[in-house]
């Protein structure tokens, strides 16, 4: 098998499952939270899948969680049925990728840095889906994924336009380590590839990742409760008490499933 061939077999295999076992039948979506990242593109990309032919004919409102999601929208032709959660308070279905989940469904998101429109739309959704590759899924946060759980910090951007780029990150960093912890050298602002300097959310915000003891059993949700109330702190990549259920493609094209099942 070829290098990467095996997750794209495991993506397929999720988001077909998905789509033939849990949205294609559904007669009371109305509104639609479309996630980011390479799966959902996938689902939305694929005829053979039909996400997109899903949501067209049956005229689905889509709420996009990030410019990546938007743009999505947009290319499959589907710009009229966007709408926005101000527009749309509540929201009857979600779907979304994650970067790992745990056995409580805890998740950690973020690794694209639109976790704050994520979450945004989750909070919004009556049913929020996770679906990924099997490597996504773990017993304990941080058992595969070495990137850490991702803080997005306040950056005040009309002091950017007159030349002030100063930001709370530091005071952020130092609050975050002293009540929980962790690498203090690798705790660090995420750097983009594509331009000097930082990764710039889609909200304007810097991306702190905080790479957190894996030795210590965690109560995330105190966790992203005592950090989110950090001064600077805009929201955290945790996400908790927030899935329905998450499905999980293997290699061999099969499906395995966590959380409640209708």
């Amino acid at each position: 098998m070829a290098a990467g061939e095996g997750a794209n077999i495991a993506k397929r295999a999720v988001v077909k499952y998905v789509m033939d076992h849990v949205i294609r039948a559904r007669t009371d979506i109305k509104s639609f939270g479309l996630g980011s990242g390479t799966t959902i593109e996938m689902a939305m990309k694929d005829k053979d899948i039909g996400l997109g032919e899903y949501l067209r004919v049956n005229k689905v409102k889509i709420i996009p969680t990030s410019f990546q999601a938007h743009e999505m929208v947009v290319a499959a032709g589907l710009a009229d049925q966007l709408t926005n959660v101000k527009d749309t308070l509540v929201i009857d279905f979600a779907i979304d990728g994650a970067d790992e989940v745990d056995e409580n469904l805890v998740l950690i998101k973020g690794g694209g840095a639109c976790f704050l429109g994520e979450k945004i739309v989750a909070h919004c959704a009556k049913e929020l889906i996770i679906i990924g590759d099997h490597t996504k899924r773990v017993k304990s946060l941080g058992e595969k994924w070495k990137n850490g759980v991702p803080i997005e910090v306040q950056v005040n951007r009309e002091r950017v336009l007159v030349g002030d780029y100063s930001h709370p990150g530091a005071s952020v960093k130092a609050a975050v380590l002293k009540a929980f912890g962790g690498d203090e050298t690798k705790t660090t602002f995420r750097q983009s590839t594509k331009k000097c300097g930082p990764v710039i959310t889609d909200a304007g915000n810097l991306v702190l990742d905080w790479i957190f003891p894996t030795d210590v059993k965690f109560d995330w949700k105190a966790v992203d409760e005592a950090i989110r109330k950090i001064p600077g702190v805009v929201e955290t990549g945790l996400f908790v008490n927030m899935a329905k259920a998450a499905y999980f493609g293997q290699e061999d094209g099969t499906v395995t499933t966590l959380g409640k099942q209708d």
